[in-house]
């Protein structure tokens, strides 16, 4: 492969083996749907599991510079990363957390979920300790079963919370929907029923309302009246649908494309079989090349003769089983040369991949699809101030 002319390189210039290119012009075109979706509302913009992939530092400094109210973390220590990275607009992490853990959270201001009344106290302690008021966020299971206090009882939470509330700055209240994505609303419009029922008892209190929160990226788009004071989007920021049925509701642009580059071609002569296991023989002479990308890096090993890339603009199959660092890639009698660049997810030509394509031949969604790409493969961001075949790329490797 020769390469670009200088100050003309292109994205495979600037990586060995493989990367996930991630187009931040993209991030922002969904961010802009969620605020015309949702116009006035708060927005808690979800970097969880490395940014659902895509790098957790970066993607959160470009939307703390798009002005997001909240970044969403699920564990204290995705949120302690942000902060060493000098990011400084609130954050809020909604998984559970130990005792031991607070100190962190009151250290490096990061807002709390308080899903029952004992958590209430121990961060009541630790609070009066360290001579300042937090600011917490109440989680209300309405349904989810997962974490929260039941919204039968959340009026024991409540009146905790404002008890100590000299303390405790209650920021929010919120739950999460079990099947906003699904076809039918019915128990999500129930969840929504109770939310609300529970959230009156400030009104009954004559005390002002915390913000309510309830909107994920399924609500968001499918339920304008669980929008509320603030909305909690995810996967639809980073282009793709909860499902189906949100699809006809906006336009999302998948920001990111998996990408490695040709590194062995050989010829494989009929009755020759390819890989562990010899899952897949020649049934007559073919080409075949090797990418330097497994299940190791993410690439599921159920994708095994199932999966197609992208080379020169064509699909061509995923042969034999899937390695941990390599995959075999049959081009019949097609050509490639060494350097070449194949995408595993993403557009070339005319012929496009998604991670909803593997998703569907996994049995899965597309939010493991993007979280399972694995530390070793390089982010490298294409800034929106520069279009994306501007040599202007910035390669940042997430660890």
């Amino acid at each position: 492969m020769h390469s670009a002319a200088r100050g003309q390189e292109s994205i495979t210039d600037l990586y060995h083996r493989s990367a996930a290119v991630v187009d931040l012009a993209c991030i922002s075109h969904n961010l802009g749907v969620v605020r015309e979706k949702a116009p006035g509302r708060k927005i808690i913009a979800m970097v969880k599991a490395n940014a659902y992939g895509h790098g957790l530092v970066r993607v959160a400094e470009h939307l703390a510079s798009e002005g997001v109210d909240y970044l969403g973390t699920a564990f204290v220590e995705e949120a302690l990363e942000l902060r060493k990275a000098g990011i400084t607009v609130p954050i809020i992490t909604s998984g559970p957390f130990s005792r031991f853990q607070i100190g962190l959270f009151i250290e490096n201001n990061i807002d709390l979920t308080i899903a029952s009344v004992d958590a209430l106290h121990y961060i009541q302690e630790a609070a009066e300790f360290y001579g300042k008021r937090v600011n917490i966020h109440l989680k209300i299971d309405t349904g989810m079963m997962r974490i929260g206090i039941r919204y039968s009882n959340a009026h024991k939470l409540f009146a905790a919370a404002l008890q100590a509330e000299k303390y405790l700055n209650i920021v929010s209240l919120f739950s999460h929907f079990a099947t906003a994505d699904h076809e039918d609303l019915s128990f999500a419009r129930l969840q929504l029923e109770r939310f609300l029922e529970a959230a009156r008892f400030f009104d009954h209190e004559h005390r002002p309302s915390p913000l309510l929160q309830i909107a994920n990226s399924a609500a968001l788009l499918r339920m304008e009246e669980s929008q509320l004071d603030m909305v909690r989007p995810g996967i639809m920021l980073y282009g793709y649908h909860p499902s189906p049925a949100s699809a006809p509701k906006a336009e999302l642009l998948p920001a990111l494309s998996l990408r490695a580059k040709v590194m062995y071609f050989k010829v494989v002569l009929q009755g020759n079989s390819v890989g562990y296991g010899r899952t897949w023989t020649a049934p007559q002479n073919c080409r075949v090349v090797t990418i330097p990308v497994g299940y190791g890096d993410g690439y599921a090993r159920g994708l095994s003769n199932k999966a197609q890339v992208l080379l020169r603009g064509k699909r061509y199959p995923v042969l034999g089983s899937i390695c941990m660092d390599q995959t075999m890639i049959g081009i019949g009698d097609g050509e490639a040369y060494i350097g070449d660049e194949v995408l595993l997810i993403g557009k070339q030509g005319e012929e496009v991949i998604t991670a909803d394509d593997l998703a569907a031949q996994l049995g899965t969604i597309s939010y493991e699809v993007l979280t399972n790409i694995s530390a070793r493969v390089p982010r490298i961001y294409l800034d929106k101030r520069t279009p994306c075949q501007s040599s202007q790329l910035q390669q940042v490797r997430e660890s």
